[in-house]
């Protein structure tokens, strides 16, 4: 990480990764513009398939913009040709006629469909993992990377961060997307995909802003979020659609009232900041429990969200075809690239 020069202001880059499976590709455009943009990136959050670019981000093994079009390269499946047109995009291939070692079905869902618990090994994704990551890079980075994942057994919503060490199993947890992968066990516990409490690992990202600071305070500190989340669409006229839409609010609508949560508490540091200023240092209302509550926190400076404003465009999560692979990569670059000169 390059030095802060004499006089040069100490901007500092929080990035938030969504899981979205074949959406992550945008995302993947949007890290790549991130990172030629020369920010000073010091935490990154990710679940899902954002938990798996989130450490190729702070620990891949050489050029994390090659880590990435790998990824997405082995992540790419066909298009279905036996399928009609309004379905080839949007179901992927099985494995024997993809052809891509990420993508090994589970043996006893042709055994045992009824007993099965999950479609597809994760063994593959994980030996396909340390060859992307060096897990060692991560945890020694100036980089704190968090991926979240969901604690079958209480339904908590677990954070594991690269401070306390992360390994491959922990961005497989937070990948785990029940029925399509198993379940992930670390230390005796058993994980899902932590998009099913929280789709959007911003408020890790806050918290870790907020632990930064207090060690060594920046002078600006931006918050850089990727929402494929389409707000408004039309009503779905067909079965794919109805699908698409579903998975979009389930997923992503918790986003919403995250970034509304977001904006009061920036507003309620805004209030602090001026009570501190108007208030007599005596003041006893400085001791009171709430106002050292409020005391503790850091205000984010800017909040960058970047959506794109072409949501046809990003197609299905299920479509990992190569031609929706490219658009998003494409996109996704383009995008961040506008949303971040701004």
């Amino acid at each position: 990480m390059p030095g802060k020069a004499t006089g040069e202001r100490d901007a500092r880059t929080a990035l938030v990764l969504q899981g979205s499976a074949a959406l992550g590709a945008y995302e993947a455009g949007v890290i790549k513009a991130v990172l030629d943009s020369g920010r000073r990136v010091e935490v990154v959050t990710g679940c899902s398939i954002g938990a798996l670019m989130a450490v190729i981000v702070s620990g891949a093994r050489g050029d994390p913009a090659e880590a990435l079009d790998d990824l997405w390269r082995r992540l790419t499946v066909p298009v279905n040709p036996f399928l009609p047109s309004l379905f080839a995009r949007s179901v992927a291939l099985p494995a024997p006629l993809a052809g891509d070692s990420l993508y090994r079905i589970n043996p006893a869902y042709f055994a045992m469909p009824a007993l099965a618990t999950h479609l597809y090994e994760s063994a593959p994704l994980v030996q396909a993992l340390e060859q992307w990551v060096d897990f060692d890079r991560v945890n020694a980075s100036l980089i704190e990377t968090i991926v979240t994942a969901v604690e079958i057994g209480s339904g908590r919503l677990v954070e594991f961060s690269s401070r306390r060490g992360l390994g491959p199993q922990h961005v497989i947890a937070s990948a785990s997307l029940p029925p399509v992968f198993p379940a992930t066990q670390i230390d005796g516990a058993w994980y899902w995909d932590g998009g099913l409490i929280s789709n959007t690992p911003l408020r890790p990202a806050i918290n870790a802003i907020e632990a930064h600071d207090a060690v060594a305070h920046a002078d600006e500190w931006e918050l850089v979020v990727v929402d494929l989340f389409a707000p408004q669409t039309d009503l779905p006229k067909d079965m794919t659609g109805v699908v698409q839409r579903l998975f979009e609010l389930v997923f992503f609508g918790k986003f919403q009232h995250d970034l509304k949560l977001y904006q009061w508490m920036n507003a309620q540091l805004d209030l602090m900041i001026e009570l501190d200023r108007a208030l007599p240092k005596s003041s006893a209302l400085r001791k009171h429990p709430a106002y050292l509550k409020l005391a503790r926190h850091r205000r984010v400076d800017r909040l960058t969200v970047i959506r794109t404003e072409q949501p046809d465009a990003l197609g299905g999560p299920a479509d990992f075809s190569a031609e929706a692979i490219e658009r998003r990569l494409k996109l996704g670059y383009e995008d961040a690239r506008r949303a971040l000169r701004s």
